[in-house]
């Protein structure tokens, strides 16, 4: 396929594309369009899934490996997920925005759609490698070529299949955002992963006349409580959103791998004041469990041990 192709060094006239790698090349975006993956990724997945003893690779670290094969998971290939994202244009008409907090639903369709395609596109790979679930998960989420209107969320894990307790019945390999670590640590706890859960909420806190004056006359320490009553109210949006996906997946539980936020400043020019705006982006990221799903397996998680050496 075309994706094994050497990509030509920088600054090199690529050779041009035969006829069948352009054919390839089209079949693969049409793929990815639609929220696939490429043909030959597709491939290569399929052959390591019926391969006897197949040569495999993945993005474990020498610990996680050793823990994930104790805890009776298998690794069978390493499989990722991409998707970048570019936030469209929209006339928000922040001069006319009264005051008060507002969701800003666009603001946040970028993220959601490119966490979701990712985690997607990653549970695709495993499918194609028949695994029985994905461990050992590493993200990387940026604005793209530094524009903050496009997101470029990437993320990688190890396909891994059951060796000792029960598959799943059929609903697909279970997701998670975790570390083989944790992973080992709730089947310890008789817990199961069963599915990525996450969102961005965004809000934006437009203040009211008398706190737009004050910006320009605040003396000593003061409280924006308007901004903070912000961020409670995106956390709130984001936190009920992936409750429900929880829910939805058939959880009695979740944990919370990622929770992070940050605030924009904007200044505008109303008619006699400047209109002060934030912006409040809450991500959440986590995965749905089910407690009480298994015995703890291979064994009970112990209690934690403290050791201090006072010396002679």
């Amino acid at each position: 396929m075309w994706e094994h192709q050497l990509l030509p060094l920088f600054g090199k006239r690529p050779e041009p594309l035969s006829e069948s790698e352009r054919q390839a090349a089209a079949v693969d975006l049409d793929r990815i369009q639609r929220g696939g993956i490429p043909l030959g990724a597709e491939q290569r997945l399929k052959a390591v899934a019926v391969a006897d003893s197949a040569v495999f690779s993945s993005d474990l670290s020498t610990k996680e490996y050793a823990i994930a094969q104790a805890s009776g998971l298998a690794p069978v290939a390493q499989i990722m997920g991409s998707s970048v994202v570019q936030h469209g244009w929209q006339n928000y008409g922040w001069s006319s925005y009264a005051g008060g907090i507002r969701e800003m639903p666009a603001f946040a369709m970028a993220w959601n759609l490119s966490r979701q395609r990712s985690f997607d596109r990653l549970r695709q790979e495993a499918e194609f490698a028949r695994a029985d679930a994905v461990i050992g998960i590493e993200l990387r989420t940026n604005s793209f070529l530094g524009e903050p209107g496009t997101v470029e969320y990437v993320v990688f894990g190890t396909a891994v299949r059951e060796t000792t307790l029960a598959r799943p019945d059929g609903s697909g390999p279970r997701m998670c955002a975790l570390s083989a670590q944790d992973v080992d640590k709730l089947r310890r706890i008789g817990a199961e992963t069963l599915a990525v859960i996450g969102h961005t909420s965004v809000v934006a806190v437009a203040l009211s006349m008398r706190s737009n004056q004050m910006m320009r006359s605040w003396w000593g320490n003061q409280e924006m409580t308007e901004v903070t009553q912000g961020v409670y109210a995106a956390r709130h949006l984001a936190m009920a959103e992936v409750t429900r996906q929880a829910r939805e997946a058939g959880a009695n539980n979740m944990v919370i791998s990622t929770l992070t936020h940050n605030i924009d400043h904007h200044e505008y020019e109303s008619i006699g004041f400047a209109q002060h705006i934030f912006i409040v982006s809450m991500h959440v990221l986590g995965t749905a469990i089910r407690l009480g799903a298994h015995q703890p397996h291979p064994a009970p998680l112990g209690m934690p041990v403290i050791s201090i050496n006072l010396g002679a």
